[in-house]
């Protein structure tokens, strides 16, 4: 996956359903080396990075106190995608499910990289609105 593809899955897959969220995007960053974009809301801030050279994927959703950003390293605070799914995948509902491969199902990915990185959307529109929520 290069620049210009992270890009896309970005534009097609996170920004919709971040955006309904309350979320506003930051300019995306990319370089050789690291590809990342934020997402801004009240209260938290999405990251999505990707570095290529290791094909390494981070989605971290960082908590806003006092006008800081949480620590990136105390998980209670600033948990990773795979954190959420532990805690709330179990309850998204079969209709939640089914909503979501209809939205996804739309956006194409080329390789595994991008397919790796549209899964990963799809996961955080479900379980980003009940983190949000608790």
């Amino acid at each position: 996956m290069n620049g210009p593809d992270f890009l896309r899955i970005i534009s097609e897959a996170f920004w919709p359903f971040l955006k309904a969220l309350g979320f506003n995007m930051e300019p995306p960053s990319i370089s050789g080396r690291f590809y990342r974009a934020n997402f801004n809301g009240q209260k938290n801030v999405v990251s999505i990075s990707y570095e290529p050279g290791d094909n390494a994927q981070f989605i971290m959703i960082f908590n806003r106190e006092n006008g800081e950003l949480s620590d990136i390293d105390d998980r209670s605070k600033t948990p990773r995608l795979s954190d959420l799914n532990t805690r709330y995948m179990s309850l998204i509902t079969p209709a939640e499910r089914a909503k979501a491969e209809a939205t996804f199902g739309a956006v194409q990915a080329v390789d595994e990289d991008e397919a790796f990185l549209l899964k990963s959307a799809k996961e955080l529109s479900l379980v980003l609105p009940k983190y949000l929520n608790m």
